[in-house]
């Protein structure tokens, strides 16, 4: 053969030709009957040429965070969340809208305790677009929580399994809305709390596992507080001696 011919994917294209790849490159493979020097140079040029045609479809993805291949038909549950809000001194209530995943449904349906008031079914496209008029009136009002197209589409993917598919789908059918779970406001959620760490957060390790010598240490620590309280209380009893001596010499002294 005279003429290298090149192969990407299963188009054959002459040598030398422009390539222009319209969908990602999986497999690229040369044959030629060539020098070697030359065959490597001409799959180093393919190589190249498709992953200038790739780098900016990869840079989109990156930038359209929330694109999806899942349908907007797709089935997902927005719970409405009752949270507080730290504020003068007190806490004010603040309804939220956040996405729910299967697994969370699930625990509600067996009677876990919840902060959610009601929850209800929806399309995915409706709930990822925030349409608000596709949802019941009582979420109409309320705002949606942080990260909220994030949570959506992870949310939407708990419902594409089998188990959710097959035996959650009915706890809140599409477009229905359900409130009887075991709503609880024993462990407030507050928005804007600060999380301030300090030494009694740390755990302690029980003394089983001592590696860093503690017991030791404290042993020490005892018979050093030992031997002070020891050394203290013979000082004591040698100065009630001395001044019972002297008391009793002036005793004589006056007799």
């Amino acid at each position: 053969m005279s003429a290298a011919m090149l192969r990407l994917d299963s188009t054959v294209l002459p040598r030398g030709a422009a390539i222009s790849c319209s969908r990602r490159a999986t497999v690229v493979s040369c044959s030629a009957v060539v020098p070697k020097s030359a065959l490597g140079r001409a799959c180093r040029a393919v190589t190249r040429q498709a992953r200038g045609v790739l780098r900016p479809g990869r840079g989109v993805v990156r930038v359209m965070a929330y694109a999806t291949d899942i349908s907007e038909e797709a089935y997902v549950c927005l719970g409405l969340a009752q949270c507080f809000r730290k504020a003068g001194g007190g806490l004010e209530p603040v309804l939220v809208v956040e996405p729910l995943s299967a697994s969370s449904l699930e625990c509600l349906a067996n009677g876990a305790r919840t902060s959610y008031k009601m929850v209800t079914g929806v399309s995915f496209g409706d709930a990822l677009h925030r349409n608000r008029d596709a949802l019941p009136e009582e979420f109409r009002t309320a705002p949606f929580c942080e990260n909220y197209e994030f949570r959506c589409e992870a949310a939407v993917r708990t419902w594409q399994r089998p188990h959710a598919q097959d035996n959650l789908m009915d706890i809140v059918p599409l477009g229905k809305i359900r409130g009887n779970f075991n709503f609880s406001l024993e462990d407030k959620r507050i928005l804007n709390m600060d999380n301030v760490v300090n030494d009694n957060d740390n755990i302690k390790q029980d003394m089983s596992i001592d590696v860093y010598g503690r017991k030791k240490a404290d042993d020490l620590k005892a018979k050093q507080a030992t031997e002070v309280a020891a050394a203290k209380a013979a000082e004591e009893a040698r100065v009630a001696k001395k001044q019972k001596e002297e008391d009793d010499l002036d005793a004589l002294l006056l007799a």
